[in-house]
Order: structure tokens, then C-alpha cells, then sequence
């Protein structure tokens, strides 16, 4: 079988033009074939180095006494030597003769690059090279470098080179990005409370980015209402990520309302009106008075609940409350003195009258009487 084989490689070299000039007979071939099948590998370099190193006028035989033979012959030996020695597992790289037919290598390494191609790196992060083989077995070797610190586009290339010297690249695109949203921390209290018609001064927020940002705010505070109100933070850096912020603001109330008016309320007999109770508070103040007697609307108008009459009673005391729309509140004590009005004597113990009669007799006179009236 190997014989065959040797003998085909053999014809193909032969039709492809090894042998140029003289012709060699299949029995001579069949004969070259047969000795060497018997030679070791070592044998068969050995006998391949002398026929590839002859030169005419050497000597004719090599140091087993085995002859050189025509050129052709020498051309088919050394053929038919590395067939063999393939079989063997034995390649000779030098080149046999001039007349070799043994193509160079042209075939250049495959790279295949690990990984993803582009990659993306998160700024701030770190860059871990998933780096290449190639389809030979040979060493690649990368250049270029990858700041993952600064936003950019990177380039690695890898390289491979075989034996026969052909060389390959290929690179990977590496994108430095940042897709974090900036963090924005409201600084100072949150919530935070103001009081009514007080001023507010915003504390502001702070801002953490790997990237270049802008800060902007929006507030609808209003201290002269009591309410809930919003600031909003809102900081974009270079990458269009955006990071927001609220702070919620409490405009309160806190502060009881002053009353204004005396304490002291004189009012005339006989009628209901008393006066007006008054307030002063950043809010709309209502009015209420303790006990029966007395009655007061939320404006402040403070009257009898039924006309008094001095002669019954002409002190009257209660407590006014005064509480705005946060239910903060204030008290007052106040008197009414009620006045008596004069006139008629309107007591019904102490008043006088007088009465007249008439008498009959034999003349004509005049009489007096006293009388009580009721």
C-alpha cells in the first residue's frame, strides 16, 4: 500500500514537470521504491542530505555504497525519501531541489478576537481586555490602551504572525461611556418648615457625577400663604444623563392672634349693642365669647343677647377667643358696664303720685288727699 502511495505522489511530480529531461523507467522507480522502504527515518534524511547536497564529480556512492544515480533519479529518490518521512511524521522544510514543487505558505493566521466588538466600558469603571487567538496556535500579541477615566472611542489591536512569517490584525473598538445619571442630594432639612410671611432662602443641592453637569432649580414657594410648596432640583451632565431632587417646603402658621380692642365695653341699658371685638393676625380671624349673655359674630360685632336693664344687672363679664384659619388662638377677659339711662323713674318701689276727690254737702268746698300709686 505505501508503496503504491509513493509510487502516485511520484507520477504527480512527474506530470507536474519535476523531471525535465531524461526519462526513468517505472521498473527503476519500482526499485528506488523497494530499498527505501527499508530505510528508518534517520536513514532516509541521511540519504535525502547527500542525494540534495551531490554535486557532479562527487563521489558516486553514499557511505552504505548505494549510488547516486542520473539527476532524474536523484530528483524521484528525494521525492519518493519525503513522502515517506511524511508518512514517518517527518517534514523537511529546507527545499529539495530546484526543480521543487512544494508551495510556499501564504495562508495568514485567523484572529478571532474574545469578546464583544465594539465593547462598552462605564465611565469611572474598570477595562478588563478579553484579548484573541488565533486558528494556528500562535501567539498574539495586542497594543493600544483603554482609559476607562475619560470618555473616548479605543482601539486594541491584536497580532499573530506563523512560522512562514505571515503576519495578521485585527482590532477591537472599545467605547468609554457614561450612562449614570448624576446623584442629587438636597442639603439642609427635607422637609423643611417656614413661617407664615416670613422670608425663605433656598440651601440648595449637592451634586456627584464622574462627568461635567449643570444644576438648575425650580421653586413655587410663597411664605405670604400657608401650604405645601416644591423645590426641584435638576442636574444633566455631559452624556444628557439627567438626575432630579425635591425638596418639599411647609409654609405654617404658628403665631396666635394679637387682640387689639380694650377690655372693657360700656353699653347703655335697654338696647343690645356692645362694640366690636378686633385682631390682628397674617390669616382670617374668627371670634367666639364664652357664656349666654353675651353673643359675637366671627367679624367681632359683640352684643346682649337680650337688651339688659341696670337696675337688674349692670356688670357683664366673659372670654373672647380669637383663633385664625391654623387654629392658633388668643383669649381676652372683658367687662360691660351697662349704663343707666336716666328719665323716668322706671323702679317701681320708690315712684309718687297724687290723686283728687270730690265731696258732697250743704256747701261748696274743696278737698286734698294723698294717695299711693301703683
Amino acid at each position: 500500500m505505501k508503496h503504491l502511495l509513493i509510487v502516485s505522489l511520484f507520477a504527480l511530480a512527474t506530470s507536474a514537470g519535476v523531471i525535465a529531461e531524461e526519462s526513468v523507467s517505472n521498473e527503476r522507480i519500482s526499485e528506488i521504491s523497494e530499498r527505501l522502504e527499508g530505510y528508518s527515518a534517520d536513514s532516509l534524511i541521511e540519504r535525502r542530505n547527500f542525494l540534495v547536497s551531490y554535486q557532479e564529480g562527487d563521489e558516486q556512492e553514499d557511505a552504505n555504497g548505494v549510488p547516486v544515480g542520473s539527476a532524474s533519479e536523484r530528483a524521484i529518490e528525494i521525492s519518493i525519501i519525503e513522502a515517506l518521512l511524511v508518512t514517518l511524521g517527518v517534514v523537511m522544510l529546507d527545499n529539495v531541489s530546484e526543480d521543487s514543487t512544494t508551495p510556499p505558505d501564504t495562508v495568514f493566521p485567523v484572529i478571532t478576537i474574545l469578546g464583544d466588538n465594539p465593547a462598552s466600558v462605564e465611565l469611572g469603571s474598570t477595562y478588563t481586555d478579553a484579548g484573541a487567538t488565533s486558528d494556528g496556535g500562535e501567539t498574539v500579541s495586542s497594543s493600544g490602551s483603554v482609559d476607562p477615566n475619560t470618555l473616548g472611542t479605543y482601539t486594541i489591536t491584536y497580532s499573530a504572525t506563523d512560522a512562514a512569517g505571515n503576519t495578521s490584525t485585527a482590532t477591537r473598538t472599545v467605547n468609554v461611556v457614561d450612562s449614570t445619571a448624576p446623584v442629587v442630594v438636597v442639603n439642609g432639612d427635607n422637609p423643611i418648615d417656614v413661617e407664615l410671611g416670613s422670608s425663605y432662602t433656598d440651601s440648595g443641592a449637592i451634586v456627584t457625577d464622574l462627568d461635567t453637569f449643570t444644576l438648575t432649580s425650580v421653586s413655587d414657594v410663597d411664605t405670604s400663604l400657608v401650604g405645601t410648596y416644591s423645590v426641584v432640583y435638576t442636574a444633566t451632565d455631559a452624556s444628557g444623563n439627567v438626575g432630579t431632587a425635591t425638596r418639599t417646603v411647609n409654609v405654617v402658621d404658628t403665631t396666635a392672634p394679637v387682640i387689639t380692642s380694650s377690655d372693657t365695653f360700656v353699653a347703655d341699658e335697654n338696647q343690645t349693642a356692645i362694640g366690636t371685638v378686633t385682631a390682628t393676625d397674617l390669616q382670617t380671624v374668627t371670634f367666639t365669647v364664652s357664656g349666654t349673655e353675651l353673643q359675637i359674630t366671627s367679624g367681632g360685632v359683640l352684643t346682649f343677647v337680650t337688651a339688659p336693664d341696670y337696675e337688674t344687672k349692670s356688670v357683664y363679664t366673659a372670654t373672647i377667643t380669637a383663633t385664625d384659619a391654623s387654629s392658633n388662638s388668643t383669649t381676652q377677659d372683658i367687662t360691660v358696664n351697662v349704663n343707666d339711662v336716666g328719665g323716668i323713674d322706671d323702679d317701681p318701689g320708690t315712684g309718687t303720685g297724687t290723686s283728687t276727690g270730690t265731696g258732697t254737702g250743704t256747701g261748696t268746698g274743696t278737698g286734698t288727699g294723698t294717695g299711693t300709686g301703683t
